[in-house]
């Protein structure tokens, strides 16, 4: 009992109301997110877009639905450091397959599936 009189009095939990508001603006950045893939943006430009938006998305659902705004700074700074090296690894793996020329494919071979017709 003693517990759930302060968890209500800190302020500490979010009501339906917050998590039905919380769930629309995920999910408008995830409309975004398509409307920016179908937008013809180049491809530097969309990849940065995506990655920003998708670590907009991480962050308020580990802010708010893993309750990490309510707890000790060091758990904040635990994910975020997982976030930034996360993300680090991503773009360093981007960049360095972005251009490889060692592709085993190649442009000029089909996919397995397009090979019945011939």
């Amino acid at each position: 009992m003693a517990s759930d009189a302060h968890t209500k009095g800190s302020g500490s939990t979010l009501g339906p109301r917050q998590y039905i508001q919380i769930t629309i603006g995920l999910a408008v950045v995830t409309v975004l997110e398509l409307i920016a893939s179908y937008a013809g943006l180049g491809t530097v430009t969309l990849v940065t877009v995506l990655i920003v938006m998708s670590a907009v998305k991480f962050g308020v659902v580990v802010a708010l639905f893993m309750h990490l705004r309510f707890e000790s700074r060091v758990f904040t700074q635990m994910f975020m450091l997982g976030l930034i090296l996360a993300t680090a690894i991503l773009i360093g793996l981007l960049a360095l397959f972005w251009n490889d020329s060692t592709d085993a494919l190649g442009p000029e071979e089909l996919p397995p599936w397009e090979h019945h017709g011939h």
